[in-house]
């Protein structure tokens, strides 16, 4: 049996253990504690865990720079963690020698360095980082100062020659060196804004306004075809309203008592045409290429190919003599006679004169109704002499 001082002392080691306990638990819970709050303070400020970036090859930062920028940032992300950083430095050993800069890749960056320029719509901003990029990756073993002098010399080199004879005149008794990169670019953009850009407009060629000359009697000839149907006129514009058929002194926009009518009678003519033809489809007529090669033959049933009226064909077009205006006669040796009336002028200042017609009623003493009349009536008295080639008058219309 254990005497009294024995069981003291167990009792003593029992109420030890408990104590140490006791206060292991309490610090365990104060850790825990700390940490809560350290969280809780974290969400409270919004703040999230940031996402390293990838590493880009051709980015210029070489890959032990990177890899310090992402220990950095996993480190204030990740408060508190602690491991074995060996299979980590195994890792970045690894990939170090994975991708480092190698002879074609640096080949390949002088290509692009030798072939740099500013492109049209590249802003000066973008064109001094690609230039910063391109001198990085194109001279990986220079060194800092080295490669500084070496961008600025570059972005100058491919300025516009506006701005870089600016910047030129700026930097005429001070040295690179004393110049940030910064502050070259923030420069070169100053001078960009200064500078006027060219707009190049298109000048429009003069077109010179000039009145419609009058139709030569050569034009007139030269539609002249023996076809009943031929010789359709080469389209005449109006200068006024843009449209074919007249000119602008014959426009009834301009004057109302030109308006045309409406050709009522061809109207009929062509309706009474179709109205034959279906009689003949009705009645059931197998010669039907006899009726067509009548129906051909009568003028009141086919169309002018000038005027597109029906009644008439294209070498007796009414309508065709009214386009051509203001055309001189010519004749040769032709004198102290009335001279042939010409179809195609009407506009004419001539006038009969036996009855003084004048205008679009002209016509030659021959024609005169006066004229004839007058040869009637010679001709129905048996004694008056019917020789035609006697001039009633002398130098008619002359």
């Amino acid at each position: 049996m254990m005497n009294d001082a024995q069981i003291e002392s167990m009792i003593q080691k029992l109420t030890d253990a408990v104590t140490f306990l006791t206060a292991s638990n309490a610090k365990q819970e104060a850790q825990i504690n700390s940490q809560s709050e350290i969280i809780n303070a974290l969400k409270n400020k919004g703040k999230k865990v940031p996402e390293p970036e990838p590493y880009d090859l051709n980015s210029g930062v070489t890959l032990p720079e990177f890899f310090i920028h992402f220990e950095g940032a996993v480190k204030e992300a990740y408060i508190g963690l602690k491991g074995g950083n060996l299979a980590w430095d195994l890792l970045k050993d690894t990939l170090i020698k994975q991708f480092a800069d190698n002879v074609q890749r640096t080949k390949n960056f002088k290509i692009q360095f030798n072939a740099l320029k500013k492109e049209e719509s590249e802003s000066l901003l973008a064109f001094s980082i690609r230039v910063t990029h391109i001198c990085e990756c194109a001279h990986p073993h220079y060194g800092r100062d080295e490669l500084a002098d070496m961008t600025k010399s570059k972005f100058l080199e491919k300025l516009p020659y506006e701005v870089a004879e600016k910047m030129a005149i700026i930097m005429v008794d001070t040295d690179l060196a004393a110049y940030e990169y910064s502050k070259l670019v923030t420069l070169a953009e100053r001078f960009e804004m200064l500078c006027a850009k060219m707009v190049i407009v298109e000048a429009a060629a003069k077109v010179e306004i000039k009145a419609s000359e009058p139709t030569t009697t050569s034009d007139v000839q030269s539609v002249v075809s023996l076809r009943p149907n031929g010789g359709a006129l080469p389209k005449v514009v109006c200068t006024h309203c843009s449209k074919s058929g007249h000119t602008h002194d014959k426009c009834w926009t301009l004057h109302a008592n030109l308006k045309p009518v409406r050709n009522t009678s061809a109207n009929n003519n062509n309706n009474n045409y179709q109205n034959r033809n279906s009689s003949y489809r009705g009645n059931g007529n197998n010669n039907r290429g006899a009726q067509g090669n009548n129906n051909n033959q009568n003028n009141n049933g086919r169309k002018c190919y000038s005027c597109g009226n029906y009644g008439h064909f294209a070498n007796a077009c009414p309508n065709r003599q009214q386009q051509y205006v203001n055309i001189p006669p010519q004749y040769t040796n032709v004198t102290n006679q009335n001279r042939p009336q010409n179809a195609a002028v009407f506009n004419t200042n001539r006038e009969c004169n036996i009855c003084h017609a004048q205008g679009q009623s002209f016509h030659v003493w021959q024609q005169c109704p006066m004229v004839r009349h007058l040869q009637q009536s010679i001709t129905n008295t048996p004694s008056a002499t019917t020789d035609l080639s006697i001039t009633p008058y002398t130098d008619l219309n002359g």
